[in-house]
């Protein structure tokens, strides 16, 4: 009994998650669009051909969470949600990458987004909860607490 209502809890807060995750992504995607409208709103020609990589660059947390949201379900439906004890890897931080260390295993996860509030997070309670790997590497992680959710790779140490 208890199993099955963790599991329904599990669910229920990886919904939460996904809705979180879908309304950062936009977020990002509008804020972009913002940028880039600004932008032409000034009409100088190479403020806006130098502003292009900036515009994509802003948006690419979006665009790349609505790029692998039909794999994310897969994943959610396919592999139940477990927890893993993690710590960072030291000197692995790159922009909002994380690299993860995973307790009692000799792989890594690597995480392209991961924002400070759910690094203090992981920090402090050293856990996430993974649903994957698949056969290609891929999981999805998420943080109890907070609502993030994001997919990840495992990676060789």
């Amino acid at each position: 009994m208890a199993m099955s209502m963790d599991v329904h809890v599990t669910t229920a807060w990886s919904d939460t998650c996904l809705a979180r995750a879908d309304r950062r992504a936009i977020g990002h995607i509008l804020f972009a669009l913002a940028v880039l409208g600004v932008v032409l709103v000034i009409g100088w020609i190479w403020l806006t051909v130098l502003s292009v990589p900036v515009v994509l660059e802003l948006a690419t947390p979006g665009l790349r969470h609505f790029l692998t949201r039909r794999g994310t379900l897969e994943l959610i439906e396919k592999f139940p949600w477990r927890p893993v004890s993690v710590n960072f890897v030291a000197g692995r931080r790159i922009g909002r990458q994380a690299y993860l260390r995973v307790e009692d295993s000799e792989k890594n996860l690597r995480l392209p987004e991961l924002p400070e509030r759910a690094r203090v997070l992981v920090r402090h309670t050293g856990r996430v909860w993974i649903a994957g790997p698949d056969e290609r590497g891929r999981v999805v992680v998420m943080t109890r607490g907070l609502a993030f959710l994001t997919r990840g790779r495992v990676i060789d140490r």
